[in-house]
């Protein structure tokens, strides 16, 4: 695929000043996204896309299952160009997913290695909060 117009690659820091991660550096359809260590590797280095995606590894970062709800987890899938591969960073440091109108969210506001990331209703908290390129 070719690399969306006017990406900023980088890492996404949150909770903890830990990075957004892909689980294992595995470039499958359906690994976790998760909060690790930020350590220099290619499962840290996210492309926000002006197309509204945000990438790693080639592949998007997607709402499992198309969902809407609360606690629908993030993971790695192949880029559809579907709604629930769509992400708004705010100036608010959000990352929200538009069709479900939620943000992207460490869950249980846990900042150990491995938690994974999901959807939850905005709610400013700082386990909501993350800094993209």
């Amino acid at each position: 695929a070719a690399s969306p117009a006017q990406a900023a690659t980088g890492t996404i820091t949150g909770l903890a000043g830990k990075c957004l991660d892909v689980a294992g550096a595995n470039s499958a359809d359906g690994t976790p996204v998760q909060l690790y260590d930020c350590n220099g590797t290619n499962a840290q280095q996210w492309t926000v896309g002006s197309d509204g995606t945000i990438r790693a590894l080639g592949k998007c970062l997607d709402v499992t299952g198309n969902s809407t709800a609360d606690g629908a987890k993030a993971q790695l899938w192949t880029c559809t160009g579907g709604a629930n591969q769509k992400w708004t960073v705010t100036a608010a440091h959000d990352i929200v997913n538009p069709q479900a109108n939620k943000c992207l969210d460490v869950t249980d506001n846990n900042s150990a290695n491995g938690t994974r990331i999901q959807i939850w209703s905005c709610t400013g908290g700082a386990n909501q909060k993350w800094n993209a390129p």
